[in-house]
């Protein structure tokens, strides 16, 4: 019989990338989500259920139905939307995270990995920032990022489930989702190929954590697949690319050459940003489960602008 692998925030741009990568003759792959249908395509075979991650009796029907084995939980509300809207990030990023931990211990699961993000962090940061440097952010979705990464770690040591986490670095994605604020490195490249212009709303020095959505597929799959035996951690940093808005900037001109490429920054947005880690230290990953960035900065930019060319 096939072991079922539920994704929550399955509608979403990096849970549909992973299924081409996770989907085998052994797995059953079931994606949640609330959203009418994916964002991109999924990988043929993928069942997808529709529901709302607030509803308890939803998920707990899903566990019933599905006995997952590993669940992946992408499930959150971004954060822009976080902070127009508290009480309705709370219920989805905690209430949520929780009812799924509960569920999971009470059915069984083998394995949860949960995405963290730079948003988990605050300033003043050390750069780069340690495996274990304390996580003080300042915005409620980093706030709920943190929190459920401690969650992770009770259930891991109070209930015995084997919990991983990546501490996920700005992503770059040819879907990605305009609500967030580190959509931006995306949007450049895209609002460029599309559009013909792009307005940065950061400052030209900004210059946080970047990874490719290939790179990051590789790497979520890569841990989640790796022995529990070789893991020394729950949690891990994943370090990348750091280049700043400017060269980023001039990346996109140089690949779309007739785009008007601007900058106009948003005093909210950079402050955010800016709080963010530049560089992490990722020893840890690499060690443990051979964790190595194939991604650069050039190599990035002209793998995304030929994507878009043929989306």
């Amino acid at each position: 019989m096939a072991e079922t692998w539920l994704i929550t925030g399955g509608a979403g741009n990096l849970a549909c990338q992973l299924t081409f990568q996770l989907k085998q003759p052994v797995r059953r792959l079931v994606l949640f989500d609330i959203a009418p249908h994916p964002v991109a395509p999924v990988a043929a075979g993928c069942v997808y259920e529709r529901g709302d991650i607030r509803h308890v009796d939803t998920l707990a029907q899903m566990f019933e139905q599905y006995e997952p084995a590993v669940v992946i939980h992408f499930a959150s509300l971004l954060s822009g939307k976080s902070e127009l809207d508290r009480p309705l990030s709370w219920q989805v990023n905690m209430d949520g995270a929780f009812q799924l931990f509960e569920l999971s211990v009470r059915h069984g699961v083998q394995q949860f990995f949960f995405p963290s993000s730079v948003a988990s962090f605050g300033p003043p940061l050390q750069n780069p920032v340690p495996e274990d440097f304390p996580q003080w952010p300042v915005g409620l979705y980093g706030v709920a990022k943190a929190c459920v990464e401690r969650l992770g770690m009770y259930y891991h040591a109070r209930h015995g489930l084997d919990f991983r986490c990546i501490r996920v670095p700005i992503v770059v994605s040819a879907w990605a989702h305009v609500g967030a604020a580190s959509s931006y490195a995306s949007l450049a490249f895209i609002e460029s190929a599309r559009q013909g212009r792009f307005t940065f709303r950061v400052r030209p020095e900004t210059q946080p954590a970047l990874i490719y959505a290939a790179d990051l597929i590789r790497a979520v799959t890569d841990l989640t697949e790796v022995s529990a035996a070789q893991l020394t951690r729950r949690s891990y940093n994943v370090q990348a690319l750091s280049p700043t808005c400017q060269q980023l900037a001039d990346a996109v001109q140089l690949r779309f050459p007739d785009a008007d490429v601007q900058f106009d920054p948003d005093p909210k947005v950079t402050e955010l940003i800016d709080s963010w880690p530049v560089t992490f230290e990722d020893s840890s990953a690499r060690r443990d489960w051979g964790w190595t960035p194939r991604f650069g900065l050039d190599a990035m930019a002209d793998h995304f602008a030929d994507t878009l060319t043929n989306l």
